[in-house]
C-alpha cells in the first residue's frame, strides 16, 4: 500500500485494514494523518454528544404542528387571492427544514457511528443528485453514510468549512424548494436539485446560506 492509498482509504472512513496499519507503522507522514484523522473524529463525537434540551421534544412537535396548519391556511389565502407576494413567507419554518433539525440533534451522533461510506460507492449514489466533486469542493467531507430520513433513505453529510461544521442531508426522493427553519440554536434551509433536494443544517445562519447559495450556482 502506497500513501496516496491509504489516505484515500483513511478519508473515506473505511476501517483500518492490515495492510493500512503496517504503512502508517513504516510512513511518518500517514502517522502524523492518522492521529490527526483521530483526533478530529474524537472531537467530533464529543461535539455531537450534546444535551437534547429539556421540552425540546415538545416544541419541536409544537413547531412542527404550527408550520403545517401556517401552510394549510397560506395555501388557502393564496388559492383564493391568487397573490404572488404570499409566496415570500409561505415556506418559513418548513416541516422538513424542521426535520432536519431534529436529525442534528437526535441522530447525527448514531449516524456517525454507523460508519461511512467507501468514497467509491458515495460518488456513484450521489451522482444522480449532488456529486461528490460538488460538495468537495464546498469544503472537506468528514463523514458521508446513509440513513433513514424522513420514510426514505438520504445521505448523511458532514463537511467541514473554514467556519466550522455544517450537515447535509441529500434527500434523493424528496423535491422541495424553499423551506427554512431555525430552532434550538440550529437553522435549516432545504434546496431542490435537478433530482431531490438537500437540507443544509448548521449554527450560524450566515454559514447555512452561504452554502445554500454555493449549492444553487
Amino acid at each position: 500500500m502506497n500513501c496516496l492509498d491509504y489516505r484515500r482509504s483513511l478519508a473515506a472512513g473505511e476501517a483500518e485494514t492490515a495492510d493500512m496499519k503496517a504503512h502508517r507503522l513504516q510512513c511518518a507522514a500517514c502517522a502524523a494523518q492518522w492521529r490527526g484523522h483521530a483526533e478530529f473524529e474524537h472531537e467530533l463525537r464529543d461535539g455531537l454528544a450534546v444535551e437534547i434540551p429539556p421540552g425540546f421534544e415538545e416544541r419541536l412537535r409544537n413547531a412542527l404542528v404550527y408550520s403545517r396548519r401556517r401552510f394549510l391556511a397560506a395555501a388557502g389565502v393564496a388559492a383564493a387571492a391568487a397573490g404572488i407576494g404570499a409566496y415570500a413567507w409561505l415556506w418559513r419554518d418548513g416541516p422538513l427544514a424542521l426535520a432536519c433539525i431534529e436529525f442534528v440533534m437526535k441522530e447525527e451522533a448514531k449516524s456517525i457511528m454507523m460508519g461511512a461510506m467507501p468514497h467509491a460507492e458515495a460518488e456513484a449514489a450521489l451522482a444522480g443528485t449532488l456529486p461528490l466533486g460538488r460538495i468537495e469542493r464546498i469544503g472537506q467531507v468528514r463523514h458521508i453514510g446513509p440513513c433513514p430520513f424522513n420514510g426514505a433513505t438520504a445521505y448523511h453529510v458532514v463537511l467541514a468549512v473554514p467556519q466550522g461544521k455544517v450537515t447535509l442531508l441529500v434527500m434523493p426522493e424528496a423535491r422541495v424548494a424553499g423551506e427554512q427553519a431555525g430552532h434550538d440554536g440550529l437553522y435549516a434551509s432545504v434546496v431542490a436539485l435537478r433530482k431531490g433536494s438537500v437540507g443544509v443544517i448548521g449554527n450560524d445562519k450566515a454559514v447555512v446560506n452561504s452554502i445554500v447559495g454555493a449549492l444553487r450556482t
